[in-house]
């Protein structure tokens, strides 16, 4: 992840913000006193929301990369799922 100072974010600030968008790139800010920060585009913030919640049910990931390697023709017919 690059790393610039606050001050040099402040300088350039919508170009900085452009490239997080742009390049789908966390940015982490620095100050001089207290804890930095991260600038990362709300399309990419949303994705790793919706990972966050999908890791919260165990074993949810690994069945959907399963279900992704199976054909369909190996699967269970819409009609055979009882719901």
């Amino acid at each position: 992840m690059p790393e610039i100072s606050a001050i040099q974010f402040s300088r350039n600030f919508d170009s900085e913000i452009e490239r997080c968008i742009r390049n789908h790139e966390a940015l982490k800010v620095r100050r001089e006193k207290g804890e930095g920060f991260v600038v990362i585009g709300e399309s990419d913030w949303k994705s790793i929301e919706e990972t966050l919640y999908l890791n919260q049910f165990p074993g949810l990931i690994a069945s959907i990369r399963e279900a992704a390697e199976e054909s369909l023709s190996e699967g269970t017919p819409l009609e055979d799922i009882e719901w």
